[in-house]
């Protein structure tokens, strides 16, 4: 489920890969700005886990479908 502004309420369609690449943006629909800043330990916990999962992904490759 795509993530919604909250002031015109239509879908901003962010991925947390964006997110954290980009904390700040702006809703292309109503121009309001949003500040997305984590703390340096939530990022770091988030690259690990994505490393984890694309590690998986490549022990299972040719096995299982992930989508």
């Amino acid at each position: 489920m795509a993530f919604p502004c909250p002031t015109c309420k239509n879908p901003l369609g962010l991925t947390l890969e964006f997110i954290i690449k980009n904390p700040l943006c702006v809703c292309p629909h109503c121009k309001t700005s949003f500040n997305f800043t984590v703390n340096e330990d939530i990022i770091k916990i988030y690259k690990q886990t994505m490393s984890e999962i694309e590690k998986i992904k490549r022990q299972y490759k040719g096995t299982v479908k992930f989508s």
